[in-house]
């Protein structure tokens, strides 16, 4: 995939005339574009409610990554940048595209696992005893039952896992199917809520970026619950007891396919700036058409994230229409989020502008809805950006916003939106966001119950910030220890 592209060509107005582009750099240009404040009044409500009700309108169904939905949606996208005049950011084209597998769970009849002992023969049941793995098109194994031992040729290998550790022990299911075992038993001893959840996640359709490597033989999750009184007490007790064999059987489907980001950008002002960037984002997808409730199957996503995207679009047409700040802006909005921030996910490890040098990532998701004189910028105690968001929101009474950092830490949202995948490579960031409501993930988050009002002053809020970022001497700086947690560390 394309590299970080670090050169264009020059306008024509700085071809023609060299010496003015070094003359309006002596000139000033950050008193010129920081008092220049009036194009955020080109961000307004009408325009808002416009855009959301067309990317969150019945015939995108629900924008699910990837579908012909989304794809209409990142063509709206791009051909309102090519309208504003913005660059593409790979040659002549907007999208960043990307590969996909889709993994899908194979019939319940595809996949079993019995165990055998002198006491008797136990066929568990897939929709309730276990959850199988789908790490291939279709796997079978048999074999005795054993611990995780150097020796493990033609044996089905029992790691054990809680629900702090499951994530570890699937991460090195390939190292221990790798050492000789035909196939693996994950005994789990977790509370049956997270069961749930885990089977809910396994037995949905999975999207992944790239082609994933399968496992080299089956595997399978098991409840402690499910397991025969004798094997299960052994398990606790940190042993597998010689006499019992497995037979497993899984299946799966797999699909490639593809997803795009859109991207366009501005080159700043100043020479010596220009090639750094503030990058502004939103997701454009949502989670498709799902289970109907009161007969409504079309899940629209106006909030979640149509808002945001919409208030990239404005941002868009606020800073092509004045005059350029003196850093390049660059405007996104990626796919792949619902699915686990995977368009973000991808262009940070394919960036097209340079990581270390974008001075700052403004993220916005879900700004739509709930108070209409808040907004949250979670990250606000992570960077100086916390500080210089204050003093906006201060310096524009009009906008009649508080910014508050963020209020529900046990949720984790700072590590559930695309900006995280900017925080984590060094990027300072703020993410806007309006909190969760009762309308989440339903077909129910509908463009009617938009605040387009207040969601053009959020976006007016974004587009000075960003306005300040791209014409300061200075760039963001991290809180040392924030640095530390999640650059350097890497919490997740």
């Amino acid at each position: 995939m394309p590299k970080s592209l670090r050169t264009f060509a020059v306008t024509t107005l700085l071809t023609l005339l060299p010496g003015f582009a070094a003359g309006l750099a002596a000139q000033a240009p950050p008193e010129v574009g920081r008092r220049d404040t009036g194009r955020a009044a080109t961000i307004t409500a009408t325009d808002i409610a416009r855009r959301v009700g067309i990317m969150a309108h019945d015939s995108m169904e629900g924008r699910a990554t990837p579908s012909p939905g989304l794809t209409k949606t990142a063509s709206y996208v791009a051909g309102e940048f090519k309208s504003f005049g913005l660059r593409p950011a790979i040659g002549t084209d907007f999208f960043q595209w990307y590969p996909l597998t889709e993994v899908r769970p194979g019939s319940r009849t595809g996949q079993s696992l019995t165990l055998r002992h002198s006491s008797g023969e136990y066929a568990l049941d897939p929709s309730i005893d276990f959850i199988s793995l789908p790490v291939g098109t279709a796997a079978r194994a048999s074999g005795p039952l054993a611990g995780v031992r150097e020796d493990v040729d033609g044996s089905v290998v029992v790691v054990r896992a809680t629900s702090q550790t499951l994530a570890d022990r699937l991460g090195e299911l390939r190292d221990v199917l790798e050492g000789g075992a035909v196939g693996a038993l994950i005994a789990l001893d977790a509370p049956e809520r997270y069961v749930t959840g885990v089977r809910l996640f396994f037995e949905s359709k999975r999207l992944s970026v790239g082609r994933p490597e399968t496992l080299p033989a089956p595997a399978a999750i098991v409840p402690l619950a499910s397991l025969p009184g004798a094997l299960k007490r052994a398990i606790e007790h940190g042993d597998v007891p010689e006499g019992w064999t497995a037979d497993v059987r899984s299946s799966a489907t797999m699909r490639a396919d593809s997803a795009m980001n859109v991207i366009g950008w501005l080159e700043g002002s100043d020479p010596a700036l220009r090639d750094e960037y503030v990058v502004f984002t939103a997701h454009m997808d949502h989670v498709g058409v799902g289970r109907p409730v009161n007969g409504d199957s079309i899940y629209n996503g106006a909030d979640d994230d149509a808002s945001g995207t919409a208030g990239i679009i404005e941002l868009a047409q606020a800073f092509a229409s004045g005059p350029r700040p003196r850093r390049s802006v660059v405007f996104m909005t990626v796919s792949g989020e619902e699915g686990g921030l995977l368009g973000s996910g991808w262009y940070g490890e394919h960036p097209l502008f340079p990581l270390d040098k974008t001075v700052a990532n403004l993220n916005m998701d879900m700004i739509g809805r709930n108070w209409t004189d808040t907004i949250a910028a979670i990250g606000k105690a992570e960077s100086s950006l916390g500080a210089t968001v204050d003093r906006i929101a201060a310096e524009h009474p009009e906008l009649g916003l508080d910014v508050v950092d963020d209020m529900w830490p046990e949720e984790r949202f700072f590590f559930r939106s695309d900006h995280y995948n900017f925080a984590r490579r060094g990027v300072p960031i703020l993410f806007f966001f309006n909190g969760a409501h009762a309308d989440y993930h339903r077909p129910s988050d509908e463009p009617d119950k938009i605040d387009s009002e207040k969601t053009a002053r959020i976006v007016r809020l974004v587009y000075l910030l960003g306005l300040d970022i791209a014409n300061a001497d200075e760039p963001p700086a991290w809180d040392p220890d924030a640095y530390k947690r999640i650059v350097e560390t890497g919490a997740d």
